[in-house]
């Protein structure tokens, strides 16, 4: 679906499967480098794992904007918090991230809530 009809078709036909409310919200003038797409999209998947297989969450909202030229990514949970930043999945997530010369970071206070963020720049 990513491939033929773009990043907020993915996360649709993704949180439709999905056993919590997600609310995706994507704004993009165009669709970015196939490489940009597929980072935003796999941290918005593993996000929305680990808020709902480790974080007990409840709600989850994924935003996706163009600002200037970069891609941002968040997806803040309302579930416990605590999330471990050098976790497999989290580590994984930084590395593709980091390798397309983005930015990750996240917060997540014991007691939640839990925020992902991504920026990724857009220059090919």
């Amino acid at each position: 679906i990513l491939t033929d009809r773009g990043l907020a078709a993915a996360l649709a036909a993704l949180v439709a499967r999905g056993p919590i409310p997600v609310d995706v919200h994507v704004q993009l003038s165009e669709r970015p480098r196939a490489a940009v797409e597929s980072t935003a999209y796999f941290v918005a998947a593993e996000s929305l794992a680990n808020a709902t297989k480790h974080g007990g969450a409840s709600r989850i909202d994924i935003r996706i904007v163009r600002m200037g030229a970069s891609v941002i990514v968040t997806v803040l949970d309302d579930g416990r918090g605590g999330a471990d930043p050098n976790g497999s999945g989290l580590h994984g997530l930084r590395g593709r991230v980091e390798g397309l010369d983005g930015t990750f970071r996240i917060e997540s206070p014991p007691g939640g809530p839990t925020i992902v963020e991504a920026v990724l720049p857009c220059a090919s």
